[in-house]
């Protein structure tokens, strides 16, 4: 992992040209400032290179993941998540964090995953209803419910397959219905958190 703070001169480091026969391709990855702890001053890198197998494979995925044209939902909560792993590790951020949502504003939350399984809700959706920001809503959202809101409404989105399964219908038919892309993407959430695909686990059920 290179880190790069701003305003920083962004150069290919010297083993990477080497690697790279003279030439290699640099990703970067443009952090807005609205991600970052609130009222704790801009975090501080004291080292340019991290040895974090953990990290450059969470990171890995979350190309993969759009790649893979995954839900924008999942895609950007997976990008603070690792923000946080990246900050609690290698930065130094003095401060407090934010106390956690109220309770109404919590359940404002969960009950619009609750009812809106089928549509692309955005983090900046949930995070108006909370009235919060983004991170603090994933902070809070994890320690009232013990998973973060998307992960929340995959688990919701699963349990509601399942039954739709159960019942007869097809694979396709049910990835449509909760708002998947194709039955693709239904297989790689339902082996994610089952460790089989949907239409096995249709097989089995009927």
């Amino acid at each position: 992992m290179t880190v790069i703070e701003p305003h920083e001169v962004v150069s290919c480091l010297a083993q990477d040209k080497a690697a790279a026969d003279g030439r290699a391709l640099v990703q970067l990855m443009f952090i807005d400032a609205a991600l970052l702890p609130v009222g704790t001053g801009r975090p501080r890198f004291h080292e340019v290179t991290y040895a974090d197998r953990g990290l450059f494979n969470g990171i890995a995925a979350l190309h993969r993941g759009l790649a893979d044209g995954e839900d924008g939902l999942d895609l950007e909560s997976s990008l603070i998540l690792l923000l946080n792993i990246l900050l609690a590790r290698h930065a130094d951020a003095p401060g407090t964090a934010s106390p956690a949502l109220r309770p109404f504003a919590l359940r404002q939350v969960r009950e619009m995953l609750h009812s809106q399984l089928d549509s692309n809700i955005k983090l900046d959706d949930l995070a108006a209803v909370a009235g919060c920001s983004k991170r603090h809503l994933i902070r809070s959202f994890r320690q009232a419910y013990g998973v973060p809101p998307h992960h929340y409404r995959t688990l919701l989105r699963l349990a509601r397959a399942k039954s739709m399964l159960a019942a007869g219908r097809s694979v396709a038919e049910t990835a449509a219905e909760l708002g998947y892309c194709d039955q693709s993407q239904l297989n790689r959430h339902f082996r994610r958190e089952f460790g089989m695909s949907a239409g096995g686990y249709a097989r089995t059920v009927r």
